[in-house]
């Protein structure tokens, strides 16, 4: 792509972003954006059908990255966690990266089908970590379907918090506490 046409589509997007922290992705016009970007309206519509297009083309862009970024190594493994972790990982640096995408995306004023979009993405993931014990003649005792949508929608959960709060926590730390979680389930401690 055309280091020019790269640099209006990019401003283009962060316009669109910047604006909707302020008014919300909904209430943001395709004015907004060529203000912000400080192009014309030509311009706009020379890349985008619409701010529609534009909006799914993120969501789109974004949620591919993810899934890219997900992946299960291929490395001896003596537990879930070591085969649950890499992904989890992977997804919580994704986020990090891509912040500021995140931050509109999945706040109350973000698009809200964009989250179910990104827990079908992370439904694939899980399920995909299941293979390496099916190849090894492990079998999950647990009903698979229940399993990937309580895994899922538990780390979608901890994404939109984390992202909502900051991302205080750095990713190692927070996928270890979520692998260790899934793994041995919650550990107390009398006092």
């Amino acid at each position: 792509m055309d280091r020019r046409i790269k640099k209006t589509k990019d401003e283009i997007k962060r316009a669109l972003l910047e604006a909707s922290t302020i008014k919300g992705i909904d209430h943001v016009t395709v004015q907004d954006i060529v203000d912000r970007a400080d192009i014309n309206r030509a311009t706009f519509y020379y890349h985008y059908k619409d701010k529609r297009d534009l909006v799914e083309r993120i969501e789109s862009q974004t949620l591919e990255g993810l899934i890219q970024n997900i992946h299960i190594p291929n490395v001896p493994f003596n537990s879930f966690a070591d085969i649950i972790y890499p992904p989890i990982l992977a997804s919580l640096e994704h986020v990090k990266n891509f912040e500021e995408v995140y931050k509109i995306l999945l706040s109350n004023n973000g698009i809200s089908n964009f989250r179910w979009k990104m827990l079908e993405t992370i439904k694939i993931s899980v399920s995909e970590s299941f293979e390496p014990f099916q190849k090894k003649n492990i079998e999950i005792i647990n009903d698979k379907s229940y399993l990937v949508n309580f895994i899922a929608g538990a780390h979608l959960s901890v994404i939109i918090d984390w992202v909502n709060t900051g991302l205080e926590s750095e990713p190692k730390i927070l996928a270890k506490h979520m692998a260790s979680m899934l793994t041995n389930g919650v550990t107390i401690k009398f006092c």
